[in-house]
């Protein structure tokens, strides 16, 4: 664990200097990571099945008839049903490895604390 300084701040308050700040700050930006990518994954699928679903609507838009207009509709559905699926399991992973990085980063930021508490004394 990094050693971390004192500095005298606000009517003699002990605070942690910068050069320890990181040690508090990388778990929470760890963490804000973790979740920013996630959300930049549910951005793309969303973009994409928008796009998917444009598609659709132009493919029915040009049927001969009803019953290509339903080959297309049943094919909609299917690959809509698969893209879903396969990114629910995408973010079930996501979310379990959020849950791990938030163990992680409390535990981090519990002996960064338990640390600087011990150079108070």
């Amino acid at each position: 664990m990094p050693e971390v300084k004192k500095t005298e701040m606000f009517g003699g308050m002990q605070m942690p200097s910068l050069d320890g700040w990181s040690t508090f700050i990388k778990p929470q930006a760890k963490m804000a990571e973790a979740l920013i990518k996630q959300n930049i994954e549910t951005l793309e699928f969303l973009k994409t099945r928008f796009e998917k679903d444009r598609e659709v609507l132009e493919s029915l838009s040009e049927a001969a008839d009803a019953t290509e207009a339903m080959g297309i509709w049943q094919g909609f559905w299917q690959r809509m049903l698969t893209d879903y699926s396969v990114e629910t399991n995408k973010l079930a992973t996501s979310a379990t490895e959020i849950a791990e990085q938030a163990i992680r980063s409390a535990t981090e930021e519990g002996a960064a604390l338990m640390a600087s508490a011990k150079d108070k004394k």
